[in-house]
């Protein structure tokens, strides 16, 4: 595979992490979530409840875009051999 063609999968994948990264924060507001864990826990400082918040869309934005660059991959394997 050419460099070029390792710099466009790279960038792609770059893209598709910021997407989900993004959409992850439409879908989990922070202070919706911070109201619930509150309530159920009692309070937090914000300084801790970003640590928390921001380290949790991280890993679950690197998984949920692990997940989908595997189906992706999957897909076209699948759809070459055919």
């Amino acid at each position: 595979m050419k460099p070029m063609a390792h710099l466009g999968i790279w960038l792609g994948q770059l893209a598709l992490l910021c997407i989900v990264y993004s959409l992850l924060c439409v879908w989990m507001p922070d202070v919706y979530l911070y109201d619930i864990y509150t309530d159920k826990f009692g309070f937090l400082t914000e300084v801790e409840w970003y640590d928390r918040y921001i380290f949790a869309l991280s890993v679950l934005s690197l998984l949920l875009t692990t997940l989908l660059i595997w189906l992706i991959a999957r897909y076209m394997y699948c759809r070459k051999c055919n």
